[in-house]
């Protein structure tokens, strides 16, 4: 089976004579197995036992050749760039008739940058830094920038990819201090099969206030997801659940108090169509409830759908040029949170 590539029917058998006196060349032959399906991971995996705890010293010494082959020195600093120019139909997020009703168009830059501290990325330490900012072309009162430093590590653990991130952000908008956020996003990933993917993922925010008309926004947020991916030759499909709670504040109006500690829940699909080597078409659906605790004088439920359109033209595997169309439906049961909106937008981006 191993000669004729069917690899999983391979690795079969092998699992079973690894219980065996044939343990190293089985192993070995699993990390082989995993190279011919660019599991590297799991082929580091399969040539450290052989190499650590083996017995047979040919293949002690062709697994070590396998695992500096596969360690190959990577790149200590990586990093990102994007820049995209769009048009916003509503860049305040608010109801036809309010008098905050704007459109502008929008220029929007995102930049980020890694190092590799120590081990590998996918089983090592890394720290990074990135700059998001918006920049609208008519008003400057929803300019936005969010600077974040962090710090992650990423291990594996059994058959999963695991990783801890800590990071600091401070936020402004529209030219004044916004907010300041501590997160935590911890990760893991399993393959169940060849073919598809299970992702687990969890997040914490401790939310700072650094300007008192927004301190109602402070407070913590929880948020937990999981998903499901397959990656099929010319084709992924990805869904998830996600449930996300808050504990933040009130705001006082002089037509009552408005909670903003909602439960939410979180379901969206994404599928992807590889036409070829250049062109990738994807779409994006996604269905949002949000349960908001009642106050005397408010009782809130908004319910939010959105779909999102994007073509990605790859010159090569690190730069794209991308279109992107992205419309929201927001119902509530409070008229001033309801809203629609349409965001067209075009960029290029870098990975270095």
């Amino acid at each position: 089976y191993y000669r004729l590539g069917r690899y999983e029917d391979a690795k079969k058998y092998f699992k079973v004579l690894n219980q065996t006196e044939m343990r190293d060349i089985t192993e070995y032959h699993l990390g082989l197995s995993a190279i011919k399906e660019k599991d590297g991971s799991l082929a580091r995996r399969y040539f450290n036992s052989v190499a650590t705890t083996g017995k047979d010293e040919k293949l002690i010494k062709l697994s070590k050749k396998q695992l500096s082959a596969l360690d190959k020195a990577e790149d200590r600093w990586t990093s990102y760039l994007s820049l995209d120019y769009g048009y916003d139909d509503n860049i305040s997020s608010v109801s036809g008739d309010s008098v905050l009703d704007r459109a502008d168009n929008f220029y929007q830059l995102l930049a980020s940058a890694d190092l590799l501290i120590s081990g590998r990325r996918v089983d090592g330490w890394t720290a990074d830094a990135s700059l998001f900012g918006i920049e609208y072309s008519e008003t400057d009162t929803n300019d936005e920038y969010h600077f974040t430093l962090g710090l992650r590590r990423a291990m594996i653990l059994a058959d999963w990819y695991t990783s801890a991130y800590l990071n600091l952000s401070k936020s402004t908008y529209g030219g004044d201090d916004f907010q300041r956020i501590t997160r935590l996003d911890i990760l893991g990933r399993k393959a169940v099969s060849k073919r598809q993917r299970i992702h687990l993922r969890y997040q914490a925010e401790d939310i700072r206030s650094d300007n008192v008309l927004y301190d109602y926004l402070a407070g913590w947020r929880q948020r937990a997801r999981v998903e499901y991916r397959h990656y099929a030759q010319n084709s992924t499909k990805h869904l998830y659940y996600e449930l996300e709670l808050n504990n933040r504040g009130e705001l006082v109006t002089s037509d009552g108090t408005y909670e903003y500690s909602p439960t939410r829940h979180t379901i969206r699909g994404l599928y992807t169509q590889i036409i070829n080597k250049h062109w990738w078409l994807t779409g994006v659906l996604s269905y949002r409830v949000s349960d908001f605790s009642p106050t005397p004088t408010i009782d809130r439920e908004d319910d939010q759908w959105k779909l999102a359109l994007s073509s990605d033209y790859y010159f090569d595997r690190t730069f794209k040029m991308t279109a992107k169309y992205q419309y929201t439906d927001n119902a509530s049961t409070i008229d001033r949170y309801a809203y629609e909106k349409s965001i067209i937008k075009a960029g290029l981006s870098k990975l270095f």
